[in-house]
């Protein structure tokens, strides 16, 4: 079996890199990731498989003695940013800059204030286009700190109950563990590992198109087809290796939306695989929003395409006509415990660049 709920990858890296400084397990090179999908034990099961329906997981109750939680208005918007950038006036005009360029919305920040109405950590909800927001959020300076801003982390996801966002997500540095532990004090569940990977856009013809077995094409998506892509969207879900954790927490509507929203899709690089005329795999392609990248979105087959080599076949095709694109560089997530789809693309010339662990959390969580 090969397949693999990529994650799109552009924007979100370089939101952590400007918030946390650069990775410290490869390099920064890498954009990121809209979290599509990611996967490890399925939300509310934690390590010792026993089930726990998320909307009994515990979470932070109020702010801690002296402190208090708020949403606040554009008017303190630098400083808050300051905070999550760790005071950094640079770091926080870069990311007021990028913010503005990639439309990330800032109508969702959340601050812990003391007394006298200094901010002492910041977490941000970031709505996005597939009903999902990603937060960021600063880190505890001390361990001390991470229950409380646990508890900012899940004042910022139920204020996110007012939108229509359906799941909160966030991506950590495994080599940060108080990181990961505030958004677990915060009521997410981690989820997987994702490795971020990269390949240089084919030049000269290095990709030679694949030659189709008999009863076998690839077409370019019909994007008047909506209802078909959903439904073999769906198919490609079957027994999947990658983010079943996430099975019935996003409407497969909302997945293609999001996909849609990554960068800018361009049609005839949404790839369609149909088996004697039936469709049975995906291959999407994204123009990156920096214009420097290119993003594998997403690539799955159905249980019937399985483990006959037309990932192979399918993955080779889309490089062989990105050959000679403007663009540097070929981007996308995978989960690291996807072991087929890691291999196919590290066979297909895919390298490593940078690890993220990932957490979810459900917005209706706790939600009385």
């Amino acid at each position: 079996m090969t397949e693999s709920r990529a994650a799109a990858a552009a924007p979100m890296i370089r939101i952590l890199s400007i918030v946390a400084g650069p990775p410290s397990i490869g390099t920064p090179s890498v954009a990121g990731s809209t979290l599509d999908h990611v996967r490890r034990n399925p939300p509310g099961v934690p390590a010792s498989g026993r089930f726990l329906p998320m909307s009994q997981t515990p979470h932070p109750a109020s702010a801690p003695a002296g402190r208090r939680f708020d949403r606040i208005g554009r008017e303190r918007l630098e400083d808050a940013v300051r905070v999550l950038v760790r005071g950094d006036r640079a770091a926080a005009t870069r990311f007021l800059e990028f913010a503005e360029s990639s439309k990330l919305s800032l109508d969702h920040v959340w601050v812990m204030l003391d007394g006298e109405d200094r901010i002492h950590a910041t977490v941000l909800a970031a709505p996005s286009t597939g009903r999902t927001a990603m937060l960021f959020a600063s880190r505890a300076k001390v361990p001390a700190l991470v229950p409380a801003i646990g508890g900012l982390v899940d004042s910022a996801v139920r204020g996110l109950r007012e939108t229509d966002v359906a799941l909160a997500q966030a991506l950590v540095d495994p080599g940060d563990g108080s990181e990961e532990r505030l958004f677990i004090a915060g009521g997410f569940q981690k989820l997987a590992e994702l490795d971020y990977l990269e390949r240089p856009v084919p030049r000269f013809g290095s990709i030679v198109p694949p030659t189709f077995p008999d009863g076998l094409t690839i077409t370019p998506w019909d994007p008047s087809d909506r209802p078909m892509l959903v439904a073999l969207l769906e198919r490609t879900y079957e027994h999947t290796l990658d983010c079943p954790g996430l099975a019935g927490l996003r409407r497969t509507e909302d997945i293609l939306a999001g996909h849609l929203a990554s960068g800018t899709p361009i049609p005839e690089w949404w790839h369609i695989l149909r088996i004697d005329g039936s469709p049975e795999g995906a291959l999407l392609f994204n123009r990156g929003a920096d214009g420097r990248t290119l993003e594998l979105v997403y690539l799955g087959l159905t249980t019937a395409a399985r483990g006959k080599g037309f990932g192979r076949t399918l993955l080779t095709h889309g490089l062989s006509l990105l050959d000679g694109d403007a663009a540097r560089t070929i981007v996308l997530a995978v989960d690291r415990a996807n072991h087929p789809a890691t291999g196919l693309y590290r066979r297909a010339g895919f390298r490593f660049s940078v690890r993220r662990n990932a957490l979810v959390r459900s917005v209706s969580d706790g939600a009385n």
